[in-house]
């Protein structure tokens, strides 16, 4: 994630000993680019859509937060999923065409 504590010196040097080749971040052998796009339905959609309705009023304490979570979660409709996991495929391709940098203003 880039953080400085992830990517210091010795970081690398540990990652490097104990997974040549096979380790992906800045520095690394195999390279992701930093604050990468989110591919994923749970990262660029779902979250968002749950976190929105959940927030849309204060809320007093965590057994109401809990409540509230596991309602949007039950409430989710299967056209909601499909939408979310339809759009994929365009996502991933949007990101190989600029070399895995960001692609969210192309969307």
């Amino acid at each position: 994630d880039g953080a400085p504590s992830h990517f210091s010196i010795d970081v690398r040097r540990y990652l490097d000993d104990h997974f040549p080749g096979r380790w992906v971040g800045r520095g690394g052998s195999i390279r992701w680019a930093p604050q990468s796009p989110d591919l994923t339905p749970l990262d660029f959609f779902l979250w968002e859509h749950i976190k929105n309705n959940i927030y849309k009023t204060l809320i007093k304490d965590i057994t109401e937060l809990k409540r509230r979570i596991e309602t949007e979660i039950k409430s989710i409709s299967k056209e909601i999923l499909y939408n979310g996991f339809s759009n994929i495929s365009k996502r991933m391709n949007l990101c190989i065409s600029v070399d895995g940098s960001h692609f969210e203003h192309l969307l």
